[in-house]
């Protein structure tokens, strides 16, 4: 096992390159400590526990952005750690370097470090747990939904959880708006009601760490929309005004 040094170092060299790839500058102290920083203004500092602490005059208006990072802190810290204690994985023509995360069912859930970041996979024993195959990977892309997303594969693919039982991002996204859209409404609405679609918002905030930049997508798209049938709107109501 790697010194709690080295493994705080990597941690926080792990957790650097995915707020970078999401646009945040970081800047690195003497203490192993990380500054992150958001269009010029420092919001919060990271310890090398996954620890957060945020400069409280400086998110107003940015509590998502805080949101995000601290869910990005908390779901690295998790699989860096889980990486340094899981035991290598073995099987005929898999190259080394992989480690072995979790086991349910026939299926495994793996992953490793590489020169980009952490990289992860599902795949099925086959020959006597001997070999495995129909790998699904999630590369270090630099995106921090890879290690979530390798996970949710893993519980559907093991079988832990069917596969109606779990939304995607996007479904997920659009769930949130339509929640919003109702509390934001003129109907009326129970306590009863109001207080569970405000607990599913919660848990929706929760799953997508990128919740806003998504909604903000899904509305542009909406808006875009609406501009093209006012357009077509406009240009049948031209046509249909000639006179022949």
């Amino acid at each position: 096992m790697i010194s709690d040094t080295k493994a705080s170092t990597k941690y926080l060299e792990e957790l650097s390159t995915l707020l970078r790839s999401q646009g945040f500058a970081i800047h690195p102290r003497e203490s192993r400590d990380i500054d992150v920083e958001y269009e010029g203004s420092l919001l919060c500092r990271i310890n090398d526990l996954g620890n957060l602490g945020y400069f409280a005059e400086r998110i107003a208006g940015k509590e998502d952005i805080l949101d995000r990072i601290r869910e990005m802190a908390r779901s690295t810290r998790e699989y860096m750690t889980l990486l340094e204690q899981a035991p290598p994985l073995v099987a005929e023509g898999l190259s080394e370097g992989f480690q072995l995360l979790a086991e349910f069912n026939g299926t495994v859930l793996a992953g490793h470090m590489t020169r980009y970041g952490a990289q992860f996979a599902t795949w099925e024993w086959v020959r006597n747990k001997t070999s495995l195959w129909q790998g699904h990977y999630y590369d270090p892309n630099g995106h921090p939904d890879s290690y979530q997303s390798a996970k949710r594969d893993f519980a559907v693919r093991s079988g832990l959880l069917p596969a109606n039982a779990l939304f995607n991002q996007e479904q997920l996204t659009e769930i949130y708006r339509s929640i919003h859209e109702t509390l934001d409404g003129d109907g009326p609405l129970t306590d009863t009601r109001r207080k569970a679609l405000e607990s599913a918002a919660g848990q929706i905030e929760e799953e997508v760490p990128d919740l806003a930049e998504k909604v903000r997508l899904s509305e542009a798209g909406e808006h875009e929309l609406q501009v093209e049938l006012e357009r077509m709107d406009t240009f049948e109501g031209q046509i249909g005004g000639l006179s022949l």
